[in-house]
């Protein structure tokens, strides 16, 4: 450890002061890391439990087990069935220090699931929010197909590697949560929301995009834009006549707002706080230990000119 500290004080002006200067970038990001952390901690503590039945409009905290909305779907990279999945596709480049993964690929399921608490149900819709899932796999591979995992230390030998990172929620799974809840009511906001999203899922659809691609050149001129447009909003429309007759279905969204965060997990509470408590200490013990070494060091160095 002297000798580290010797190496440091050894450096010439610029050198020294550029380095305590990153120290402190990196101290800074600790400590606010840790007040997010802290911060995340207390909301969930402080928030009271409420159930799906009884729920007021607004943020508040659910406890329930995860149901498929329209049947369950494949993980794109195991085939196991879920309601809902996250997932990476990473490729390893260069080689020694300059190695590095880049991602590739990467989405998560399109749809909602839906949560059942006992004395109701409500959709939930995890975009935009943190997660933490047990059923999370991540597996080395030597080819593109997730099926063909790494043997054990064939990297050793050389060659292109992938990383393959899953995570999902299953049907029956324990799911606590912290989000918006609302009632969406039917109307043109609605349709126009649906219309939106059904545009949105259709551009990463290229197949569907296909569809619209009249004269096949490739490319979707604005009037085939507009004819897809128009076959969104007649979808809505037609959906959102049927949903009239019946009785609107709770949600639970991301609520945009930094202060209120949107938290999804399948580890008990007790998990999850233990987890966030632990992290909190230690990026509070990362930025004291940091602040501690750039004064020791500023003050030896002052010191020794």
């Amino acid at each position: 450890m002297e000798t580290r500290i010797e190496f440091v004080l050894d450096l010439d002006g610029l050198e020294f002061w550029f380095l305590m200067a990153a120290l402190l970038g990196v101290a800074i990001y600790s400590l606010h890391q840790a007040i997010r952390t802290f911060w995340r901690l207390r909301t969930i503590l402080d928030t009271p439990r409420s159930r799906i039945k009884s729920a007021s409009q607004g943020y508040l905290e659910l406890s329930g087990f995860a149901s498929e909305r329209d049947g369950v779907v494949p993980a794109p990279l195991t085939d196991k069935p879920c309601v809902w999945y996250r997932y990476r596709v990473q490729k390893r480049r260069g080689s020694g220090r300059d190695s590095r993964w880049t991602t590739v690929e990467e989405g998560t399921a399109e749809r909602p699931f839906l949560l059942d608490d006992g004395s109701g149900r409500c959709l939930v819709e995890p975009e935009g929010a943190r997660l933490k899932l047990q059923r999370t796999e991540q597996w080395l591979g030597p080819h593109r197909d997730p099926r063909q995992r790494q043997i054990r230390f064939a990297w050793l030998g050389g060659g292109e590697r992938y990383r393959f990172t899953e995570s999902r929620i299953q049907a029956g799974d324990p799911v606590y949560l912290l989000g918006r809840f609302e009632t969406p009511r039917r109307g043109t906001a609605e349709r126009q929301r649906l219309q939106r999203e059904l545009l949105r899922l259709w551009k990463r659809d290229p197949k569907r995009m296909a569809s619209f691609d009249l004269d096949g050149d490739g490319q979707i001129s604005p009037d085939e834009w507009e004819r897809a447009r128009q076959e969104a909003e007649r979808l809505a429309d037609r959906s959102e006549e049927q949903r009239r007759l019946a009785p609107p279905v709770p949600r639970v969204v991301d609520t945009g707002d930094p202060r209120h965060p949107f938290i999804i997990s399948t580890h008990s509470l007790e998990d999850l706080t233990s987890s966030l408590r632990w992290t909190t200490f230690a990026y509070t013990a990362g930025f004291v230990c940091l602040v501690g070494l750039i004064g020791f060091a500023v003050i030896q160095r002052l010191g020794v000119g």
